[in-house]
């Protein structure tokens, strides 16, 4: 089966999300949901837009502890900013959270995992939201190597899925819990969600 990269699609995203975080006035409403894991630490953002206004915050911590600190400095920041320029970037089909091999249960010495989950209204238009589940690799060897081990796990050819997809309209508003592990949203989940 053949995978489907999708650097250029989280190139797209990141501009998006910059855009709403320089001009939340364009939208009815947005909320971005940010979460990566990378060598046993994790690092969360939301960025939500209401009445034109703009609120963030920033949690981060080891994935080992029940609860992550505040992120005040917003170290987290420059590490879910640099997640979106790596230069191999796949995504993780709904089977990966069915699976035994959950991207989201298990550590990864050479793949930052990164969930986007994004709604957004801008000013006079439909509401759309995407929710996807990414591996990132700074070189294309363990790009190579996880593509090899993870095949049947990863996306080809922008397969639309249930709990993982790309832009969709009209959606009903659904409030979603981080299918991370319990340290890095507080709370159980037994079922495949993502983010706060």
């Amino acid at each position: 089966m053949a995978v489907t990269s999708y650097t250029d699609y989280l190139r797209d995203l990141k501009r998006i999300i910059d855009r709403i975080r320089d001009r939340p006035f364009a939208f009815d409403s947005a909320d971005v949901q940010l979460a990566l894991c990378k060598n046993g630490f994790g690092y969360r953002c939301r960025d939500r837009v209401e009445e034109g206004q703009l609120f963030s915050e920033y949690h981060m911590g080891p994935l080992s502890l029940n609860n992550w600190q505040p992120d005040h400095e917003q170290v987290g920041r420059a590490e879910i900013d640099e997640f979106f320029e790596l230069p191999e970037i796949y995504a993780y089909s709904d089977l990966a959270l069915r699976s035994e091999k959950n991207p989201l249960t298990v550590a990864h010495w050479d793949a930052t995992i990164g969930i986007v989950e994004i709604e957004v209204r801008e000013r006079h238009s439909t509401s759309r939201m995407q929710r996807m589940l990414f591996a990132g690799f700074s070189d294309r060897i363990h790009a190579e190597f996880f593509l090899a081990v993870e095949r049947d796990l990863i996306v080809g050819d922008h397969q639309a899925g249930t709990d993982l997809y790309e832009w969709r309209e009209n959606l009903p508003v659904e409030k979603t819990l981080a299918a991370m592990p319990e340290s890095a949203n507080g709370r159980h989940s037994v079922t495949p969600r993502l983010l706060i």
